[in-house]
């Protein structure tokens, strides 16, 4: 019997009785439906196969049989949605539940973790937001850079053991001269929806990354046959193969203007190809084609539905990342757990920063940025954050945690010492929505400037908007995590985010220019660099936060990477007979 009808029958009998537990007659029951007594009886022997009622008749024409319904309308509707579930019809289970999240969110709760199921292996990870930009070349957080290296590819990659630059998409490279590369492409590369890679989508590619500020000294950018390109610098840069294996140079297809929604639905020629992504879930399938090793996961889930306290009770961790829940919300649920043993946790590198805006006039004197950089000290913000997560952060006296950078000893004032007596003490302070304590630290900052009579001004911007500096505000803070080669990267965060490209040189493009190149040719160190912003007050380090993850005994190749995450062409599910 088709089993959508048998739940619509089993609802309007659950509706006449909300009691769930009578005394009735099959020709009672046959008339709330409307059918036979006959059919009455085959619809009761099936709801009862399926668990759903008891019933207990009595001998004798006449008499009242005992009718037991053992689940709710509910009930029945998240029955029906873990059928569903078990199946992988994600759509099917959003169909049943609509748009309440909070069925969904039970429902989810004890599904998190890994499944096998004919030798294929599965992975649902929880998540606190959606992850809709997967769009390479545009701003992206942490998450979305370890997400999109799953999802494409570049000429070039990093070791993630190492560090050291290896193979991509080019099997080969050679400098033909101090200013002109060669690279030659791997032959059979597929995309996604199994379009040929050639020369034409990686010169479209490198040709888009010209336009941002890491990548301006490309001046040519040229196909040389189906598989081989040239590229021409305006300047030598010895690092070009491991500049070409940021995320910003990742090759997308020659068109990928033309195609709709490619920042949520991606195609790349990566280990991993999406295969949905929606305000409730994104799907990742392993690639069968991929010009690489096939990854050992078939499928990745990240749930994002789930509830502000980020897991409630997750049955079979399969891989826990400290990201997906708040500090609070973490030291609740696992006491005294984050404090185990040290391969489950790394220290951030990278971590929270405040930085001056050059356009302000509050800080345009070196004795200003002083005052502010003592007013909100790491030590003086860490004071007014709970007591109960401080052991999760780290006060900063640098970028990375091995560095030690500070600004330059001298007298201090505050911003309003030459304006007028009864001018009103307002700062404002910009930060990216959607992260769970930057809210915490606009707080703990607004609490430390009340007590010099000043208010602060919280602006919270979307992401994209954030990182590109788009609003007027003196202060900014954000957070960023370094991936490996860490030192090269400080470097290429510094002189390629647009945010800071207003700032760090206190508005002055020649010298962010001129930074550019002498970091390029190596005469500037991304230590060196990094010491002249801080000194200068422009960029003060606040905390490096411990990350960490928790794993099942199955879980196998799983390391916590500089990102929060895990690799996942390296993880595989180990059989729970054999682990034992």
């Amino acid at each position: 019997m088709n089993i959508q009808r048998l739940e619509q029958h089993y609802q309007k009998i659950i509706a006449m009785f909300p009691q769930r537990d009578v005394f009735t007659t099959l020709q009672e029951l046959a008339d709330i439906l409307y059918c036979s007594k006959r059919h009455m009886r085959t619809l009761i022997i099936h709801m009862q196969q399926a668990g759903w009622l008891t019933w207990h008749s009595q001998p004798g024409r006449g008499h009242r049989a005992r009718l037991t319904l053992h689940y709710s309308s509910q009930a029945l509707i998240l029955a029906k949605a873990e059928r569903l579930l078990d199946r992988n019809d994600m759509h099917g289970v959003l169909a049943v539940l609509g748009d309440d999240r909070q069925y969904l969110t039970q429902l989810l709760r004890n599904r998190m973790g890994y499944s096998v199921h004919e030798d294929r292996q599965s992975l649902r990870i929880p998540y606190y937001r959606t992850l809709h930009n997967l769009y390479p070349g545009t701003p992206l957080r942490r998450s979305e850079v370890h997400l999109v290296k799953q999802i494409f590819s570049g000429l070039t990659g990093i070791d993630e053991t190492t560090g050291s630059v290896k193979k991509g998409l080019a099997h080969h490279w050679r400098q033909l001269t101090p200013l002109c590369w060669c690279f030659f492409l791997r032959p059979g590369v597929l995309f996604h929806d199994g379009t040929p890679l050639t020369s034409k989508d990686v010169v479209a590619s490198l040709r888009r990354s010209a336009t941002r500020p890491l990548f301006s000294h490309f001046r040519t950018i040229e196909a040389q046959g189906e598989l081989s390109i040239i590229i021409e610098l305006a300047y030598p840069d010895e690092n070009l193969p491991l500049l070409l294996a940021n995320a910003g140079a990742l090759i997308l297809p020659a068109d990928h203007l033309q195609r709709g929604n490619f920042a949520s639905h991606p195609v790349g020629t990566g280990p991993y190809q999406v295969t949905e992504n929606n305000d409730w879930h994104l799907v990742l399938s392993a690639f069968d084609r991929y010009f690489g090793f096939r990854s050992l996961l078939d499928t990745i889930e990240v749930i994002t539905c789930l509830d502000n306290t980020g897991q409630g009770d997750v049955t079979r961790p399969f891989a826990l990342l400290s990201s997906s829940m708040s500090d609070v919300e973490y030291v609740s649920a696992h006491g005294e757990d984050f404090s185990a043993a040290a391969d489950n946790r790394i220290l951030e590198r990278g971590g929270y920063f405040l930085l001056c805006d050059s356009r302000s006039p509050r800080w345009q004197s070196i004795e200003q940025r002083r005052w502010l950089q003592q007013t909100l000290s790491p030590a003086l913000i860490l004071h007014n954050l709970p007591k109960e997560i401080r052991p999760l952060w780290s006060p900063a006296t640098s970028l990375l945690p091995d560095w030690h950078h500070q600004i330059v000893s001298g007298p201090m004032r505050d911003p309003w010492s030459r304006d007028p007596v009864h001018q009103p003490q307002h700062l404002r302070m910009a930060y990216h929505c959607q992260h769970w304590e930057l809210p915490r630290l606009v707080e703990a900052c607004q609490h430390l400037l009340a007590a010099h009579h000043i208010t602060l001004e919280a602006i919270e911007l979307p992401y994209d908007a954030w990182a590109r500096g788009e609003g007027q505000a003196d202060i900014w803070l954000g957070t960023v995590n370094f991936t490996l080669p860490e030192k090269w990267n400080v470097g290429a965060w510094l002189l390629g985010m647009p945010l800071l490209k207003i700032s760090i040189s206190g508005g002055d493009q020649q010298r962010f220019a001129d930074w550019q190149q002498q970091w390029r040719n190596k005469s500037l160190s991304s230590q060196q660099l990094t010491a002249e912003i801080i000194s200068d007050g422009w960029l003060q380090p606040l905390f490096h936060h411990w990350m960490h993850i928790t794993g099942s005994e199955q879980a196998q190749g799983i390391h916590l990477n500089n990102l929060g995450w895990f690799d996942f062409t390296s993880i595989w599910i180990e059989p729970h007979e054999i682990s034992r």
